[in-house]
């Protein structure tokens, strides 16, 4: 689908903005707006540059914007972004952070976290479902927390938690445990993909030149599924060291995909 085939900006358009400081680097309208032209709807997502210090002295006017539909929040806006939330729902409340909130017909706004829910949407892409997967995870930062809660939720099995700082890894898993008691989560201080059904990047770890592999996994098995949330590369040095060892590989760019569905799906802004 090309730029040209999206719906005419109108009177009647609704509008959803896209919240950041900075927010020239995103690559959402490109990707919401051609998803929004496909399904139909007369509906346009547009960047907005709030400055942090004014973000809570700005949120208030926003908000009373009556054809804004909805709102997606990214760096640094995720966690005080909440606050303006007249309910959030499960995952944003356990993850403690939201990343899209929507309007309500009475005027109120409800909120909910997608990070964990874009992984989700990419791996059922691949044909993946994480119920009663044995799981590991790189990376205990806000998208490590966001993924765990949400494959905890889809009924994984057991979640091996690792990141440079233990104690983020420790929280998470505790966390993990309380909210869904079934699933087995524990930190580790020494990954291996060895006994695992998936792995999981969810470090910055490759995206820069020179990066190698986020954690010294060991031999990959080839029935093991590798996801690395990472957008650039297009192909990350987990992800080439996973298809030597022949394994099914995600890329960020397919979690990103299936994050803008799992949104607008949110924004009812559906088929």
């Amino acid at each position: 689908m090309t730029i040209e085939t999206q719906a005419q900006v109108t009177g009647a358009t609704q509008l959803i903005g896209i919240v950041g400081d900075p927010v020239a680097q995103v690559r959402s309208p490109q990707i919401y707006n051609r998803r929004i032209a496909g399904r139909g709807r007369n509906a346009v997502l547009v960047p907005l540059h709030l400055a942090s210090g004014q973000f809570e002295d700005a949120m208030p006017a926003l908000l009373r914007i009556r054809n804004l539909v909805g709102l997606i929040f990214t760096v640094p806006f995720k966690e005080r972004a909440a606050a303006f939330a007249d309910r959030i729902m499960p995952v944003g409340r356990q993850v403690e952070a939201v990343n899209a909130m929507r309007r309500e017909a009475d005027g109120g706004w409800t909120a909910d976290m997608f990070d964990g829910a874009g992984l989700v949407h990419a791996l059922a892409e691949m044909g993946v479902a994480p119920a009663g997967k044995r799981i590991l995870l790189l990376g205990a930062g806000g998208a490590g927390r966001a993924i765990a809660i949400s494959l905890a939720r889809e009924g994984a099995r057991a979640l091996t938690l690792f990141d440079l700082d233990p104690g983020r890894a420790a929280r998470i898993a505790g966390d993990v445990r309380r909210f869904y008691p079934e699933c087995d989560a524990r930190e580790t201080a020494a990954p291996a993909a060895s006994g695992h059904d998936i792995v999981i990047n969810a470090t910055p770890v490759g995206m820069a030149a020179g990066d190698g592999l986020p954690a010294p996994l060991g031999a990959l098995d080839p029935s093991c599924v590798v996801f690395d949330i990472v957008p650039q590369p297009s192909v990350t040095p987990l992800m080439s060291y996973a298809i030597e060892a022949g394994c099914r590989v995600g890329s960020g760019q397919l979690m990103i995909q299936g994050q803008a569905d799992a949104v607008l799906d949110f924004l009812r802004l559906g088929n």
